[in-house]
């Protein structure tokens, strides 16, 4: 290369690529989206909106503004974030942090007013598109577990073993705000029991959403569920994001767990597990596994899409898929575990036979408990929802509602138009 050559190089400025979003119930789907976002250009700026903003356009967000400021700030693809970010996407805001353009997903996004908030940038000739991943969305999600909460409702009222005369009606406000919580808190409740090798209670698992977690065939979840495949594995692991062998000089922390619905809690604790080391190996219980820790209620996310969302993390340098419930001695010196690390109330309930899952690691000296400073969990974050439940069932319809018009609206005028080039 000849001096001019390199000079050119050293002067060409990066590509700075804008992507804004509500970004609630943080997922891979979002992930998938910064990942292809930042693959069109150099740097991505990620802007984010407030609460206010949300709550003004969509409904009220399960995850705050600060939670989710955090959240796209791990994810590996993401070099900035502007907290409270407009919803309308304008000019003036892209040149104000030196983007060249505004990428998002082929999905329909509408303002309160039924309006397109990327309308300046795209008649600016600064917009570009890339492929929604099917299956998943914040909207789908929260259809999934409301479904999953209407069918543990279901599911108690007739088999027990909390049989309360509250339980043993239909849906209604008070199983929202009352009821409901008292279930979900008995469905936990189990967890501090013996596990039994022939669980006696039926537990919802994440493959019966398939089916009914996409009734309503809209642009929203493409009418379709998510197919789980190497290749999105593949592009969460390669490139100058993906993961590594370990190195002599590394300390290796073994963090197992279910890790549903990635929020503000794991993010806390993975980033508390660094104090032990700076090689973070998640070991991700496979759905059987997890139903030890969720019980009745069911992991939300299949194994895979667990998985997804735990490989977009920045900390994260390698994941066990379907770990272990008994950390066994060849994991630890397979991946030279320095440390196995666990929540400070993590429940860890004895194996079928009565043995401590966590045996070995304290016959090592190596087991740790952790104070992550956070007290958000999973069922945390699904009791907001069922708090709200009718904000969010109504969210749902209301995007529906809007999805559906424009869609008839685009139908009608390419009839229109194909008329017109006929005569």
């Amino acid at each position: 290369m000849t001096n001019t050559q390199c000079t050119q190089l050293a002067d060409q400025k990066p590509v700075r690529v804008w992507v804004d979003g509500c970004f609630d119930l943080v997922h891979f789907g979002h992930a998938n989206a910064l990942r292809q976002a930042k693959a069109l250009g150099d740097q991505l700026v990620v802007g984010v909106h407030s609460d206010e903003e949300v709550k003004f356009h969509k409904g009220p967000p399960v995850f705050t503004e600060q939670e989710r400021y955090r959240l796209i700030r791990a994810i590996k693809w993401v070099d900035e974030v502007v907290e409270a970010a407009p919803y309308v996407t304008a000019v003036e805001t892209m040149d104000e942090h030196k983007c060249a353009f505004t990428a998002h997903g082929d999905d329909i996004t509408l303002t309160a007013d039924g309006s397109d908030p990327y309308h300046f940038v795209k008649v600016a000739g600064r917009y570009k598109e890339f492929r929604r991943t099917e299956g998943i969305s914040t909207t789908e999600l929260l259809t999934r577990i409301l479904k999953r909460l209407a069918k543990l409702e279901e599911s108690t009222a007739i088999t027990g073993p909390f049989e309360k005369p509250s339980l043993r009606r239909t849906r209604s406000v008070d199983f929202t705000t009352g009821a409901g919580l008292v279930l979900l808190q008995s469905s936990k409740e189990l967890f501090t029991q013996k596990q039994s090798c022939e669980p006696n209670s039926p537990r919802l698992e994440p493959d019966s959403e398939y089916s009914s977690s996409s009734s309503h065939v809209s642009w929203t979840n493409c009418g379709m569920s998510y197919m789980p495949n190497t290749l999105q594995i593949t592009q969460f692991c390669n490139g100058a994001y993906g993961l590594r062998e370990p190195t002599a000089d590394d300390v290796v922390v073994y963090v197992p767990g279910t890790f549903d619905l990635f929020h503000i809690g794991h993010l806390s604790f993975l980033e508390k597990c660094l104090e032990f080391g700076n090689y973070l190996v998640v070991g991700l219980y496979s759905d059987a596994t997890a139903a030890l820790e969720s019980q009745r209620m069911g992991v939300i996310l299949t194994l895979q899409e667990r998985l997804l969302s735990v490989l977009a993390c920045r900390y994260v340098s390698n994941v066990v898929i379907d770990a272990p419930h008994e950390v066994p001695a060849s994991l630890l010196d397979h991946f030279k575990v320095n440390y196995v690390v666990v929540g400070q109330d993590t429940k860890l309930p004895l194996s079928c036979d009565g043995r401590d899952p966590m045996k070995v690691p304290k016959q090592r000296g190596i087991f740790r408990r952790v104070d992550s400073g956070s007290s958000v969990t999973t069922t945390s974050v699904i009791t907001r929802i069922l708090k709200h439940r009718m904000d969010y069932e109504q969210r749902n319809r209301s995007k529906e509602a809007k999805e559906a018009k424009l869609i008839a609206a685009l139908k009608s005028n390419a009839t229109c138009l194909g008329l017109s080039l006929k005569n």
